[in-house]
């Protein structure tokens, strides 16, 4: 047989004698994975995975923070009005429970997107993703704007 091997420039297998995981240099042309190939959504589908992962621990973190100085340390396990603003006015407090209002979110945020992946498809996912993000956003600004007008 004389000519090319590779009908259609086509890699056809391993030439004899080569390491496993070899691949001629010609093999890709450009030398890159093509765009959108499962590698580029599996990374980012990991990164939203440890997002999730990270908030649910920062909001069990967070929350045990938030049930030891409300309910724990708090005489007679629950604290009045007056003592939860006295308690809100200590800055590491106040950045605790942000702390946890902002886990909360964000942690919601991300499972409801990945529940919706299921369900909508990857289109869909783009267009929902937007619109958790922006009711995220909202309701983290609306908690924070609660507490500062609480406590002034």
């Amino acid at each position: 047989m004389t000519g090319d091997a590779r009908p259609g420039g086509r890699f056809l297998g391993r030439p004899a004698g080569a390491d496993p995981g070899f691949v001629p240099p010609d093999a890709r042309r450009d030398g890159h994975r093509p765009s959108g190939t499962r590698e580029g959504k599996s990374s980012r589908a990991g990164r939203l995975w440890l997002g999730q992962a990270v908030t649910g621990g920062l909001l069990l973190a967070f929350l045990g923070v938030h049930l030891v100085a409300q309910h724990i340390l708090a005489p007679a396990g629950l604290r009045d009005h007056a003592a939860v603003l006295d308690y809100l006015r200590q800055p590491v407090a106040l950045a605790a429970e942000l702390g946890l209002l902002a886990s909360v979110v964000a942690h919601a945020c991300l499972g409801m997107r990945s529940s919706l992946v299921d369900v909508l498809g990857e289109k869909g996912v783009r267009r929902a993703s937007g619109i958790i993000a922006a009711v995220g956003i909202v309701a983290f600004a609306y908690g924070v704007w609660l507490t500062v007008s609480i406590l002034n």
